[in-house]
């Protein structure tokens, strides 16, 4: 059973471990705090893929090695492949006391790895990037899916908000694509080749640039250059507490490699997989699903840590299942009930007021304690005034009794009006994702309040060419590169992804952005 470590358990035991992750990601600081700004919720896109595929060129289909499937041990093969070199070094020699006095630390890492390590180590071998990389999580987080920090950075790779968006990771009401392990160690690997080819193809440059931010590591390389400096890790000018990461990693590379050297038992693990993972576009109570799978509920949630309760709404994600599971078992998930959730895309927040309950926030707004407990992953009753809640199912317009009626500019021509009937089970939400529509459109068209039950049978207008979605909504802007600013940090600011940055400006992977090089960004209204 996966170790459940809390925040302050897991913080505990990463006190001489784990640094400030900033990743352009945050800004860290001297006591190890954090601080992260959150941005608006957007679907994953393409785009990652894009990064990873079309962008980065030297990934490469993995051919078949027999060697690779003798060993007995997954972290014996990791070892063997590992090829960064090591130098004498006092910063790495005293992160190889601290772990030989700490070897429980390495036997947790193993524990929490073994669900997803064999997936991480093939995709990496797959990509062609150094095997030392398997280990950064163990840097990060000891591989533990719940590691995060008060300002918001989560997961096994520590992604800030900002810069999982960027990389295609969905964070929302249910789901938060940051804990997901198999889908953040994707998102982590795109990052990291995409920083590699900024960065003289140095990989030691492209894990501090994870870890210190990007732009900080660029403007580093650029000044050296200019200088007429060397520009690998060793030679760039970087605050300690940024270095300091590097020495954390090698380290544990060169304990495992020699782990008969420094007396280490190496951590064993079978090398083999030990999960499969299973396309899902429905809704799912996981309670059901661990009962068909023979788990516990505890055992589905460790494997998929990125649902944030057992609840989960009809969409498209994948369910990791232990690999000895059936073949039929999709077959066997896709009969069971349909559950049915509070729409995500209809949810909005409320703010704590004094005298606040969570009763009486469920009673305004429609919902239940539980619901509102599940969706703020909130494991008691206290609040606190200014506390910020999501409230399943609220949107703007719940937040009147009254719904004014739409400006005729708010629909587009007549002809263009389509008709829906309402089916048994559907709701707002869903109806939308069929029509491809929002929520909030539909409510406007139909005059209905965001609590509107349906009934089967009743029909619905709505428009194929919404004027809300006019060319307005994708208007261009010229954005002129300032000193120490990345793709990512750009991508952040304007809200778009760094992949659409790339194409829309024809930009090469190996080519470092330029102060005062002038970039066309499509904006959102």
């Amino acid at each position: 059973m996966l170790k459940k470590l809390s925040v302050a358990v897991a913080a505990a035991l990463l006190a001489s471990c784990a640094v400030p992750t900033q990743q352009d990601k945050t800004a860290g600081s001297a006591d190890g705090q954090y601080e992260s700004k959150d941005a608006p919720i957007q679907d994953k896109a393409a785009s990652a893929q894009q990064v990873a595929n079309a962008l980065l060129k030297h990934n490469s289909p993995l051919q078949p090695d027999a060697k690779l499937a003798q060993y007995d041990n997954l972290w014996q093969r990791i070892a063997d492949q590992m090829l960064l070199t090591v130098p004498d070094n006092d910063d790495i020699e005293s992160q190889k006391r601290f772990f030989i006095r700490n070897q429980k630390l390495l036997k947790t890492a193993s524990d929490n790895a073994a669900p997803f390590l064999y997936h991480i180590v093939t995709e990496l071998e797959r990509r062609n990037m150094p095997l030392e990389l398997a280990l950064l999580p163990i840097v990060e987080s000891t591989y533990n899916p719940k590691a995060g920090s008060f300002s918001g950075v989560l997961g096994i790779w520590q992604f800030s908000s900002g810069t999982g968006r960027n990389f295609g990771l969905k964070q929302n009401a249910w789901y938060d694509g940051r804990r997901d392990v198999i889908e953040s160690s994707r998102a982590a690997m795109d990052y990291l080749q995409y920083l590699y080819s900024n960065v003289e193809q140095d990989w030691l440059s492209a894990v501090a640039a994870f870890n210190a931010g990007e732009g900080r590591v660029f403007k580093a390389i650029e000044r050296n250059k200019y200088r007429g400096k060397p520009t690998d890790f060793w030679s760039l000018h970087l605050p300690k507490q940024n270095t300091s990461y590097i020495p954390k990693l090698l380290a544990l590379a060169e304990l495992l490699k020699n782990a008969e050297k420094y007396a280490i038992p190496m951590p064993i693990l079978a090398n083999q997989p030990q999960t499969k993972v299973i396309p899902m576009n429905r809704g799912l109570d996981l309670n059901k699903a661990a009962d068909l799978l023979g788990i516990s509920v505890a055992e589905i949630r460790r494997l998929n840590p990125g649902f944030k309760s057992t609840t989960v709404p009809s969409a498209n994600y994948q369910l990791v299942v232990p690999i000895d599971s059936p073949d039929s078992i999709e077959q066997h998930l896709a009969a069971l009930p349909q559950v049915k959730v509070a729409p995500v895309a209809a949810s909005g927040r409320y703010k704590v007021k004094s005298g606040d309950s969570l009763s009486k926030i469920a009673a305004a707004h429609k919902t239940s304690v539980k619901a509102i407990q599940q969706a703020n992953q909130l494991s008691n009753s206290q609040l606190k005034i200014g506390q910020q809640l999501i409230i399943p199912g609220l949107s703007q317009m719940a937040e009147t009794t009254k719904v004014a009626r739409p400006d005729k500019a708010a629909h587009p021509t007549s002809s263009e009006a389509q008709s829906y009937t309402v089916k048994s089970g559907d709701n707002l939400w869903e109806i939308g994702q069929k029509l491809k529509v929002s929520t909030e459109q539909l409510t406007k068209w139909n005059k209905l309040t965001a609590n509107t039950q349906l009934k089967p049978g009743q029909t619905l207008t709505y428009y194929t060419k919404p004027v809300e979605k006019s060319a307005s909504a994708a208007k261009s802007m010229t954005y002129k590169v300032k000193s120490g600013d990345s793709l990512a940090s750009i991508a952040q600011r304007f809200k778009v992804k760094v992949a659409d940055i790339v194409r829309w400006n024809n930009i090469k992977a190996n080519k470092y952005l330029q102060p005062g090089q002038q970039l066309t960004l499509y904006l959102a209204s």
